[in-house]
């Protein structure tokens, strides 16, 4: 526990929804009354990432070029980053979106930072590449009401595609591995659970995989996965490239606002 000045509160083990109806943000603990900041041991990388920075105008000038550029996907693709805490109403404990496409240029990542800018920085939010599908699931569980998101998961599709559909079936668990302490013969205490969205990026077609030559059959995994296919390749005028490139410094902002919504009319 924390002292705030007030009151002891519960130091929170992970982000989104908690048990007595209040949502942890951006190291802030939201209710119906005024955010308090408390002590986050093990989510500093997540607090920082996810600080509000810049202004909801600015932030909404970038909204309004996609919708002027008439790019409903890339703005689906952010809608179902600003939806994943409403994930906890539906009774569905997870579901994943995947970006694909063969071409470069098409917006895949910009669809992913657009959704990562919600909640955080449009870069430094998303898990890498390189992430593993274990360290995926614990970010997960960290995250808990918050989109994962995942760029470029290319490398990996092509070095062994099974990780993926084992990932979404994963997901709409909504729970993390059982797992054994070292050296005894004992379960790890299992606190990682989520009820959010995943969304991921790759220069594959995952629902083409699925249905192709598998060893199984795919309908369960192909239930648990939304896929767009962006195949248009994006054009900028120097200014629009500015107004991009803005979202770099303005990001949480609409965060912070639909979090202290949700927080206080639950």
């Amino acid at each position: 526990e924390a002292s705030t000045g007030r009151a002891a509160v519960k130091v929170p083990a992970n982000y989104g929804w908690q048990d007595d109806n209040t949502i942890v943000y951006a190291g802030k603990i939201y209710s119906r009354g005024v955010p308090i900041s408390v002590p986050m041991p093990g989510l500093e990388n997540i607090v920082a990432n996810t600080k509000p920075t810049g202004t909801i105008e600015s932030w909404r000038t970038f909204v309004n070029l996609l919708i002027q550029k008439e790019m409903y996907d890339h703005l689906a693709i952010m809608l179902a980053g600003i939806g994943a805490p409403l994930m906890r109403f539906t009774g569905m404990y997870g579901m994943t979106y995947h970006c694909g496409s063969t071409e470069s240029g098409t917006g895949k990542t910009l669809a992913l930072e657009a959704a990562a800018s919600v909640w955080g920085h449009p870069t430094h939010y998303r898990t890498g590449k390189s992430t593993s599908p274990v360290a995926m699931q614990q970010r997960l569980g960290l995250l808990n009401s918050f989109a994962l998101i995942t760029d470029e998961i290319t490398a990996k599709n092509r070095k062994d595609f099974e990780w993926f559909p084992e990932f979404l079936l994963d997901m709409t668990e909504g729970r993390g591995k059982e797992r054994m302490e070292s050296g005894s013969n004992k379960e790890r205490l299992n606190l990682s659970t989520w009820m959010t969205n995943a969304i991921m990026s790759s220069n594959t077609h995952a629902v083409d995989m699925l249905t192709g030559a598998r060893k199984h059959a795919s309908e369960g995994e192909l239930r648990r996965l939304l896929e767009f296919i962006m195949d248009q390749p994006l054009t900028w005028e120097p200014h629009e490239i500015e107004i991009v490139k803005s979202l770099q410094h303005n990001y949480g902002v609409a965060g912070h606002i639909i979090v202290d919504y949700m927080a206080k009319n639950v």
